[in-house]
């Protein structure tokens, strides 16, 4: 029986979801650490791909952004 599975979310589009957002809201690097209490040093890695972040990171900067989680990762599905 074959069953069809919906397909992986393509996680690197994450820096790109990242880049366009913080863009959007105008934030540099500092202004979103201080904005998400994240550190600048892990806004970096993910604004240039060098790691994806995890779980807890992105729902701070759902938070921050006052965004769902559905709307901030939608595009990774696409």
């Amino acid at each position: 029986m074959k069953t069809d599975l919906p397909p992986d979310p393509d996680l690197t589009r994450l820096r790109e979801v990242f880049n366009r957002l913080r863009h959007e809201s105008r934030q540099s690097y500092d202004d979103l650490a201080q904005a998400s209490g994240l550190s600048r040093r892990t806004l970096i890695n993910i604004g240039t791909g060098a790691t994806q972040g995890d779980l807890r990171t992105w729902l701070i900067l759902s938070r921050t952004w006052g965004q769902s989680m559905d709307e901030l990762l939608a595009s990774v599905w696409e």
